[in-house]
């Protein structure tokens, strides 16, 4: 889709995806101050060969990294990580048991912002070691041990395509070689063996959605991301069966209540949104399972940001249909309830790029819908108020505002009242040397320059030496 319709990043660090088994699950400690994180990373080798032991240690490690984040790159700096992978990888541990599990739940902490963590876990086999403890578990039925597995590995995935090839095992550079475990493959047969459970749900599609979402802003333009080898392979043989757990997650949500059913929620639409990517699986899933009129509901029922932010995504994704767009805008006041939610949720960043992205899709060459969208200039105003730093919010507002303005004349003029174009002409001049800016500058001139108003921000003739 033009103008990165899809939200591919969406300003998710403003309401984290972070994984459900945080803080909260990781076996926190009701003792004093933990030791500091070399001395803990001392401990490990003398705990090693004991069990309780070690994942004592391990879970104080998690502890002191979230009282002291700036330590975390320490556990590989210091052979953290290294003296970690050859204890869990030995007997009596094997990559399994009690220390295994411990370690599970804090690797979220230990891999969070942190690159050099997440590929020295692969690299010391962790990644495998874990794919090998969530089969087990799940096909033996330990549902808290396959939930902490889950989330470990979506913690490693995020951010991180040589994780996301790893842990897919799609991709192994010789033609015909199957790797052992096949990550993707894998956490499908685990969300269909915990139909009931909304940890294992919401941790297994948090994972599964981590191997298909395009994040790790290391690699370069010209390569193409294994997240999106995967996503391809995901969507397109497996699609039904993507689907397929959509479903049944919404329907075990359905069954739960409380923050366990707003993280399942959340996760569900998230993963909707990766799986509309084609036209006919968003028709089937929009209409065939009713899940554009279920992601309404719930932007409508829920006062959860990331509950909203995940909602609007789904609906941004989507609104690359016709009959959705039709169907949200113009067949319904679906579209209003989408305006409500960003008014009522306008200083949270991530809910507005969304929101304002969806307006994108909306009002592209689409007149009647911008005609029911005319009355948003005043919440685009404040949202350009509210967050002066986005430059993805500000490139979805003026994007909006312009498709808008430029097909309903009401709104053309009411904008050369309105004092918009000073915001943008300011933003041009404050923001036009900034790299990170460059597509908001561009819309904003775009807008400005329709309306014949940018006297004193047109873009200078750039000439080539022959002149």
């Amino acid at each position: 889709m033009a103008d990165g319709a899809r939200g591919e990043r969406g300003a998710d660090e403003e309401v984290p995806e972070e994984c459900a088994a945080a803080a909260e699950d990781a076996g926190e400690s009701s003792e004093g101050e933990p030791p500091e994180l070399m001395d803990l990373i001392d401990a490990v080798e003398e705990a090693a060969a004991d069990v309780e032991a070690l994942a004592k240690v391990l879970r104080d490690i998690g502890r002191r990294i979230r009282l002291t984040p700036t330590d975390r790159d320490l556990l590989t700096d210091f052979e953290g990580t290294t003296q970690i992978c050859q204890a869990l990888a030995a007997p009596p541990h094997s990559w399994r048991g009690e220390a295994m599990v411990a370690f599970c739940r804090i690797v979220p902490d230990v891999c969070r912002t942190s690159v050099l963590n997440r590929g020295a876990l692969r690299d010391e086999g962790f990644l495998q070691g874990l794919l090998g403890l969530l089969g087990a578990a799940a096909r033996g039925g330990e549902e808290a041990t396959t939930a902490a597995a889950c989330s470990a590995l979506s913690a490693l995935c995020t951010a991180s395509d040589g994780n996301k090839k790893a842990a897919a095992g799609l991709w192994v550079g010789v033609p015909g070689e199957a790797a052992a475990v096949q990550g993707m493959q894998l956490l499908v047969e685990v969300l269909g063996l915990f139909p009931q459970s909304a940890a294992v749900q919401t941790e297994g599609l948090s994972a599964l959605r981590a191997m298909v979402v395009d994040d790790d802003s290391r690699k370069g333009a010209e390569e193409e991301a294994f997240a999106v080898l995967n996503r391809r392979v995901l969507m397109g043989e497996g699609f039904s069966v993507v689907h397929a757990a959509i479903v049944m997650a919404f329907a075990t949500a359905d069954s739960t209540s409380g923050q366990a059913q707003a993280r399942l929620t959340e996760q569900a639409l998230l993963m909707l949104r990766e799986a509309s990517r084609e036209q006919d699986h968003i028709q089937e899933m929009a209409f065939g399972s009713k899940l554009q009129k279920r992601a309404v509901s719930t932007l409508s029922s829920s006062s959860d940001a990331k509950v909203v932010r995940a909602s609007l995504a789904a609906l941004r994704a989507f609104a690359f249909n016709e009959d959705a767009r039709e169907h949200l805008a113009l067949l319904s006041d679906d579209v209003l309830t989408c305006v409500a939610a960003v008014q009522k949720h306008v200083g949270v960043a991530a809910v507005c790029e969304q929101g304002f992205g969806l307006f994108v899709n909306l009002t592209l060459r689409k007149s009647p819908i911008a005609a029911r969208l005319g009355d948003l200039l005043p919440l685009g105003q404040a949202v350009l108020r509210q967050h002066p730093d986005r430059p993805d919010i500000a490139r979805s507002v003026t994007m909006a505002l312009r498709n808008i303005a430029s097909q309903v004349d009401a709104v053309g003029a009411e904008v050369r009242e309105s004092g918009l174009f000073e915001q943008l002409r300011e933003l041009v001049l404050q923001r036009e040397d900034k790299p990170r800016w460059g597509a908001a500058v561009d819309a904003a001139r775009q807008f400005l320059r329709e309306f014949k108003a940018d006297q004193g921000v047109q873009k200078k003739a750039v000439y080539n030496a022959y002149y």
